[in-house]
């Protein structure tokens, strides 16, 4: 389904590996706060009831501290509590009367944030914080802070951005860090899902690298390696009875051949018979070549003169196309030698003229053409091939119809002998009606 989009494998390691390092990191933290000798929970408590102190007062318009039920239950849990609010150095009614008269006494020297010991008996030292509101900023005091449940939410807004400032690094380098290492970690399958994507038919002697690949996939990397050698194995002896069938039907078809040149020139069907011969003999050429070229024990560094190469071709072919009733014209370009395997080369041109002559009408004349550069255009004046089959002609065993005469195979042969060699083949139309098949090679 288009949809559907199946995460990697790596996506799920880094997802896993992130969260779960994440959450240590974020327990540490919440560890360190809770134990650590550094953190004094007096001061988490003070900023909890200064944010309270703050609330009563933008609850009077700023004149005061109010009544607030808040702060009053606050306090009732605290003995010895006491709170005071200054605005612009003048202490706000409401505020603690003890508190406010030790902050007179201070007078110039009153701090906006820090602790002080004042002479209030049995509160413990005295806390100022500098605090924005409504009203305009404040300087909240307040005496006797004691640490309780409600108090939890200040305690992370007072150490949380100190702590994320300590952890931040390790978080940064979570983040960074991890990814790296799994793609690196994960660089061993990508290079055996990158060789397994390179082995075709003519590469099953390749198997996947497993060096450094992680022990759980190694079975998998294994058996893959087991299956190639497997259709290795399986293909080779497909090819090798390939290659001999093609070798020994050739003899009984060398003596077919014979006998239908015994006869009489005039003898009913034999022209017929002939080109029916000379196709049989082409296609089993073609098989064992490519039967030869599948187990490499033909080379493709053949130095190829293409033209003197098709025009050889093409005075073979001369003589039947004559008694067919058709002529050949050939034109050739000089161009410099091609490498390759010329055993093949000549059965891929041989049957491209082959198949020209068999659909060039009665008194035509099929052009070959040799060049510009490493091609061979060869162009019939018959039916053609229509547009929407101008891919599936190179497919094996395809046919129009049943009525088709043929096996399916030549044409499929031809691109399998072009693509050995760094080229391709295609069809086109011929001007004025026809087909013309160019076999365009690489030079090497």
């Amino acid at each position: 389904m288009t949809w559907f989009r199946r995460p990697s494998l790596a996506r799920r390691l880094l997802a896993v590996v992130l969260l779960v390092q994440s959450l240590v990191v974020v327990l540490g933290m919440a560890a360190w706060m809770l134990f650590s000798p550094f953190v004094n929970f007096t001061d988490v408590a003070a900023e909890s009831a200064a944010g309270l102190v703050v609330s009563a007062v933008e609850a009077t318009g700023g004149v005061g501290i109010g009544d607030d039920a808040a702060l009053a239950a606050y306090a009732a849990q605290r003995p010895g509590f006491a709170a005071a609010a200054l605005r612009d150095g003048a202490v706000l009614p409401g505020s603690d009367p003890v508190l406010a008269r030790a902050l007179a006494a201070l007078g110039p020297a009153l701090p906006r944030r820090g602790q002080l010991e004042l002479d209030l008996p049995g509160r413990g030292l005295t806390l100022f914080a500098q605090m924005d509101s409504s009203a305009g900023p404040l300087v909240v005091v307040t005496a006797g802070n004691r640490f309780l449940a409600q108090d939890t939410p200040a305690f992370f807004a007072v150490f949380l951005w100190q702590t994320l400032q300590i952890f931040a690094p390790a978080l940064l380098c979570i983040g960074l860090v991890i990814p790296f290492a799994i793609a690196r970690g994960l660089r061993p399958v990508r290079r055996a899902a990158a060789a397994a994507a390179e082995v075709d038919l003519r590469s099953l002697d390749r198997r996947l690298p497993d060096a450094g690949v992680p022990a759980e996939l190694l079975p998998f990397v294994t058996a893959i390696n087991d299956l190639l050698a497997r259709l290795e194995d399986g293909v080779k002896r497909q090819r090798l009875f390939t290659a001999n069938a093609a070798h020994e039907l050739r003899t009984p078809v060398a003596i077919l051949r014979a006998r239908l040149d015994g006869l009489v020139p005039d003898a009913p069907g034999r022209t017929e018979l002939l080109r029916d011969t000379q196709r049989i003999t082409l296609l089993l050429d073609q098989m064992l070549a490519v039967a030869r070229l599948d187990a490499r024990e033909a080379a493709l560094d053949e130095a190829i003169d293409l033209p003197a190469m098709v025009r050889a071709l093409v005075a073979d072919c001369a003589p039947l196309a004559i008694r067919a009733g058709r002529q050949i014209a050939l034109s050739a370009e000089p161009a410099a030698p091609i490498r390759g395997n010329q055993r093949a080369l000549e059965s891929a041109v041989a049957n491209l003229i082959d198949n020209a002559l068999r659909a060039e009408p009665p008194g035509g004349t099929v052009q070959v053409a040799v060049g510009p550069g490493a091609s061979v255009a060869v162009a019939d004046h018959g039916a053609g091939v229509a547009a929407g089959d101008r891919d599936a002609v190179f497919e094996p065993f395809w046919r129009k119809d049943e009525a088709s005469r043929g096996t399916g195979l030549g044409l499929a042969i031809v691109r399998d002998v072009a693509r050995r060699h760094g080229g391709d083949v295609a069809v086109e139309e011929t001007p004025g009606g026809g087909a013309t098949f160019r076999l365009d090679l690489v030079r090497r």
